[in-house]
């Protein structure tokens, strides 16, 4: 039977919601909310965003930035008041999709206050690196008009470099606090790991995901001398040793295949190919409607084109996402042989974060960015979990 959630009077006006003792937790049933929910969220947006390119729905939003004379602000207040619109049209569903669904499958460790605190922020800094893009976009769009697609491909390329290098020591600790590994005996088997194969690092932490969730993760980050391999305190106070070094060894599969370089330049020829496309049909857009590339009201229709292309760019990231996930199990499989820590650190997993071992075939090849936990298992024991290693 599945569980409600059932709000006091009190409760209704924190909008902390008080879950009864049984709740949901069906990986299948939590990965078909999410889903649909997802998928519900990108239609909103889709639509908004349609809406503002082909109706006169952007009209407002346009009287009132050309109350600034300059070009720049007007195209930022544009941006900022329709994105400000959007974000409250989403908030009841986010609301409901981030913070309630999260609660009704005991995912979730934070109070309203703690999500909605946290959703600012990131919304804060994630406006703070939009405007300097936006800002570059909007400078090459109105000086460079059949270029600027080239030129911001490019630019986009060092801005994702850039990114990568500042990720793990500024945005990282805004979020979570890192901190070394105590445990001194898994840290020198962590370190020897790593230094088998020859390379240093600032070194390997764990931060603090229980604050949030119950879930557990983790991560390599970071380039050069900024890297560093991360993990949650919720997967190292349910693992062994062995499955951590495990885990850790997948980590350094992805160092060691040089992954990371491989993802940038993937989606810097993605993004080259994906901007041409978009600058062809943006041209035949606005020849038709006599409007300038930097013109307010071509704008919206380009940000319609970089949304779709995002949708049907989706399935083909997490094809190659979930082919370099194989390529380091399949690494940390054969640099520890350790196959039964391996296929039970991937049941654990599961447990933690409610995902399905087995998911329809479409679903995985569609939403996951990793190989199913089915098939991460039997890669490691094909003949079956009850085999001895």
């Amino acid at each position: 039977m599945q569980s409600e959630i059932s709000f006091s009077r009190r409760e209704l006006f924190s909008f902390t919601p008080q879950l009864s003792l049984h709740q949901q937790t069906s990986p299948d049933l939590y990965l078909k909310r999410k889903i649909t929910l997802s998928l519900i969220s990108l239609a909103i947006t889709l639509a908004y965003l349609g809406g503002l390119a082909f109706t006169h729905f952007k009209d407002p939003f346009i009287k009132l930035a050309w109350i600034a004379q300059n070009r720049y602000l007007q195209f930022l207040i544009f941006v900022i008041l329709a994105d400000i619109v959007l974000a409250g049209v989403k908030f009841c569903f986010d609301y409901y999709a981030d913070f309630v669904v999260e609660h009704r499958f005991n995912l979730s460790n934070q109070t309203f206050t703690q999500w909605l605190f946290r959703k600012l922020k990131a919304a804060l800094i994630g406006s703070i690196i939009g405007i300097i893009l936006l800002l570059v976009f909007y400078f090459l769009l109105m000086n460079f008009h059949r270029m600027w697609w080239l030129l911001f491909a490019a630019f986009f390329f060092i801005f994702q470099v850039l990114a990568a290098q500042l990720f793990p020591t500024v945005i990282l600790p805004m979020f979570y606090k890192l901190k070394p590994i105590s445990d001194e005996g898994l840290q020198s088997r962590l370190s020897t790991l790593v230094e088998r194969f020859g390379y240093k690092m600032s070194g390997v932490f764990s931060f603090d995901l229980s604050r949030e969730t119950r879930k557990a993760n983790a991560a390599l980050t970071g380039l050069g001398k900024s890297r560093k391999i991360i993990i949650s305190d919720t997967l190292l106070e349910n693992f062994t040793q062995e499955e951590i070094e495990v885990v850790l060894a997948h980590e350094l599969g992805h160092l060691v295949k040089h992954h990371m370089i491989k993802g940038i330049i993937l989606s810097a020829i993605t993004s080259l190919i994906g901007f041409f496309v978009m600058a062809q049909i943006y041209l035949s857009y606005r020849l038709w409607y006599h409007l300038a590339a930097y013109d307010l009201f071509a704008i919206p229709f380009l940000a319609f084109m970089l949304a779709v292309f995002g949708v049907l760019s989706m399935p083909l990231g997490n094809f190659y996402s979930r082919r370099i996930e194989n390529e380091a199990d399949l690494f940390a499989l054969d640099t520890t042989g350790m196959r039964r820590e391996f296929a039970e650190s991937m049941r654990k997993l599961g447990k933690l974060n409610l995902t399905p071992e087995n998911p329809p075939a479409w679903i995985e090849k569609i939403f996951f960015s990793h190989p199913s936990i089915g098939a991460r298992i039997k890669a490691a024991l094909p003949a079956g979990l009850g085999e001895q290693a």
